[in-house]
């Protein structure tokens, strides 16, 4: 498959990276000041799966009040033949992620509940004209 890729950046980047189903399939070369990058790359497809282009810097550069600058598309949904998109280690890491909130909420639901009134609260006076 080919992949057709555009960066413009306000800083710049060290890295710009196709990700498919969470491994490095493919880097982009990055050239002068670093800020934009445009390439057809030819990525392997073998199976149904996601693929998202990142682009992250090594050390924070300001006007990013980061510690690093960093940004990714949105995942890209590719399907080969009738295989389902899925993705098992994916499914439990969310799991285990939904689990820790849980328990976190259940550890102390009294206080969830009155941040939540809180947040609630300010954003209601926010939305008064």
């Amino acid at each position: 498959m080919t992949a057709r890729v555009e960066l413009r950046s306000n800083v710049p980047v060290d890295h710009l990276e196709i990700v498919g189903n969470g491994k490095v399939v493919a880097t982009v070369p990055l050239r002068g000041d670093r800020t934009r990058a445009r390439a057809s790359v030819s990525i392997p497809v073998t199976a149904s799966g996601w693929y998202v282009l990142r682009a992250y810097a090594d050390r924070a550069e300001l006007p990013v009040l980061d510690l690093y600058p960093f940004a990714s598309t949105s995942p890209i949904y590719v399907r080969v033949g009738d295989a389902p998109v899925r993705s098992p280690a994916d499914a439990a890491f969310f799991v285990r992620w939904i689990d820790r909130l849980d328990a976190v909420a259940r550890a102390s639901p009294a206080a969830v509940l009155h941040t939540l009134a809180e947040a609630r609260a300010v954003f209601e006076e926010r939305a008064q004209p």
